[in-house]
């Protein structure tokens, strides 16, 4: 058997974790990373195994005796993502359907108590597409946007004691932004430019910025073991990109900005304790416990746009908002049993409390997301291969909001609901 993975494959997973929208369900971030991880609703701290510790906690890598390559993809769907508003809206996601993907290598090396890996995974992110609404200002226009993190992490792993080993990784995480907020409406009843409304579509943001993350895994017998993880605060303040306004109602169309900034959406510090247990040779329990803190990642976004293609355009445009997100705690409780010598059966519930505050409620970056469940199997092929796949959803969340620095009025509401299916090829 070929000791490679198929390229087309490889190929694949490369374009999904560069290349596509991104839907998370603890804030920004996914629930877990690799389908192991996920079907056990993220409890992964003190049974991270495959190449994604590197990605939850580094110090798992010990438990790969010599090689592995896992290759993870993932179909989210929507099952009911929506904005409704005093205007009439009761707009769902026009982009249903959302694509992730993983891929990781690690590997012992020989006669050392340490093993290295590198992967790249598609991190986490927001956004929604709305079409066809209809604006404060009698327009119908587009809602959107696609903020999408992805990072390339090498790491290694220490086995300093026969029941401790340790753990770090390195990220470079890649971010970029694409907005359009009623990029066609415009509206000026005179006074100061900045007394109206000028819609505007932001393209190609973009930030390249390193991270790290810190992993321990003792085990004290065959049946427990403990895990805890750090994990750095990711400044993603972005620049690069354009921005081009409808200052149609000033009588100057469309004005193109070259030089944009836009900061105040990081991701957050986290660390995060977990434990596993085994009451029987086939049954592993896990519970972990995690504080992100999104209170200082995610405060008060501003976007800065100069150096416009009109000389007769406002010079620089500004704009601040506030998001004041809350920390963050969430709750992962996971199990796996061994059907046969084959087949293992696992599920899992993750709990995290809804950072957004409903004031500063946004239906762009709704991340509102609490309940997620979640069920998946594992299977051993012949050879050196094994296939998990599992379903993960998440639950229905409604909130009611009024944010005044929106133009969406009183009582608007935000829907989200999600479907996805998750499979991993695994090569010992």
């Amino acid at each position: 058997m070929t000791r490679r993975p198929i390229p087309a494959v490889v190929a694949a997973t490369l374009v999904l974790c560069l290349a596509t929208p991104v839907a998370a369900n603890n804030g920004l971030n996914l629930i877990g990373f690799g389908a192991e991880s996920i079907t056990m609703g993220g409890a992964d701290l003190a049974v991270a195994r495959d190449t994604s510790a590197l990605n939850t906690n580094p110090a798992g890598l010990m438990r790969i005796a010599d090689r592995q390559m896992d290759m993870h993809h993932t179909v989210a769907h929507a099952l009911d993502v929506r904005h409704r508003d005093g205007f009439g809206n009761d707009a769902e996601v026009s982009n249903r359907n959302i694509l992730l993907g993983s891929l990781g290598y690690a590997r012992r090396l020989p006669d050392r108590p340490v093993t290295v890996g590198i992967g790249l995974f598609a991190q986490g992110g927001a956004g929604n597409d709305f079409r066809n609404l209809t604006t404060a200002f009698g327009t119908e226009d587009e809602l959107s946007a696609a903020f999408r993190i992805a990072k390339l992490t090498t790491g290694l792993a220490w086995q300093a004691t026969p029941t401790v080993a340790l753990g770090g990784s390195v990220s470079l995480f890649y971010a970029d932004l694409n907005q359009r907020i009623f990029p066609d409406t415009s509206v000026h009843e005179g006074g100061a430019p900045e007394e109206g409304f000028f819609g505007y579509a932001l393209r190609d943001m973009d930030v390249l910025t390193p991270g790290f993350k810190l992993g321990a895994m003792i085990t004290p017998s065959e049946r427990v073991s403990l895990g805890l993880a750090y994990t750095s605060g990711v400044d993603l303040s972005m620049n690069g990109g354009t921005l081009t306004s409808d200052f149609s109602a000033l009588g100057l169309g469309k004005v193109t900005y070259r030089d944009v900034r836009a900061t105040g959406t990081d991701l957050p510090r986290e660390l995060g304790v977990g434990v596993a247990f085994r009451p029987t040779p086939r049954l592993l329990t896990a519970a972990e416990l995690n504080w992100l803190d999104w209170s200082k990642a995610v405060k008060r976004t501003t976007l800065t746009a100069a150096a416009p293609d009109d000389p007769d355009a406002p010079p620089v445009l500004a704009a601040e908002s506030d998001m004041n997100w809350r920390d963050q705690y969430v709750i992962a409780l996971g199990m796996a049993y061994d059907w046969s010598d084959k087949l293992i059966l696992r599920a899992g519930y993750n709990y995290g409390r809804n950072p957004v505050p409903e004031q500063h409620m946004n239906p762009l970056l709704a991340a509102i997301a609490r309940h997620t469940y979640t069920l998946g199997l594992g299977y051993r092929l012949a050879g050196r291969w094994r296939i998990d796949g599992g379903l993960e959803y998440v639950g229905r969340e409604k909130v009611r909001f009024t944010n005044p620095e929106l133009p969406f009025g009183p009582d608007a509401v935000a829907v989200h609901e999600v479907l996805a299916f998750h499979m991993m090829l695994v090569y010992r």
